[in-house]
């Protein structure tokens, strides 16, 4: 489980804790009173919110953990850095490469400052399992951005960017 995560559980832990030393102080626990379910009944409201709220949290940042730039004989995804593709190498490869060894830390690589690239094509991936057989999303062409192609595999991805599958 993320830091993230354990501080949010740990923050529902005392609110619990609290709620529970409300209800010992305000002697609920004493009187039947219809309040006691709605109490807890909102309770669980806001504890199952919260944890679908992380949960959609957390899938959206490993997407755009996922998202990778191309620029001729470049591959930059913002965990891993940028990487030189030798000549006449795939790019579409050099992505399944990069994708399978995220980790979705929260340290991330930089540009390095002086660099001058520009990237023609923004590959943005809301699936990626098996190594790249399960492998979908999109990509934009930074001249472009208001028209994505979604792709459903790596073919799909590799004709979109101009190369042929492996």
């Amino acid at each position: 489980m993320r830091k993230s995560n354990w501080i949010i559980a740990a923050i529902l832990l005392v609110a619990s804790l609290v709620f529970l030393w409300l209800w010992q102080a305000l002697e609920f626990n004493l009187v039947d009173n219809p309040i006691d379910v709605v109490v807890t009944a909102v309770w669980w409201v806001v504890i199952i919110a919260g944890c679908l709220v992380i949960h959609w949290a957390e899938k959206k940042r490993q997407e755009r953990i996922r998202t990778v730039f191309l620029a001729p004989g470049l591959v930059y995804n913002c965990e891993i850095g940028v990487l030189r593709l030798d000549p006449g190498s795939s790019s579409v490869d050099a992505m399944r490469k990069v994708l399978s060894n995220l980790t979705y830390s929260f340290d991330l690589a930089e540009l390095p400052a002086n660099s001058r690239v520009r990237f023609q094509t923004i590959v943005r991936t809301e699936r990626f399992a098996e190594n790249g057989r399960i492998w979908e999303g999109e990509v934009v062409e930074v001249r472009r951005p208001d028209t994505p192609h979604p792709f459903r595999n790596q073919a799909e991805l590799a004709a979109l960017v101009g190369e042929t599958a492996a």
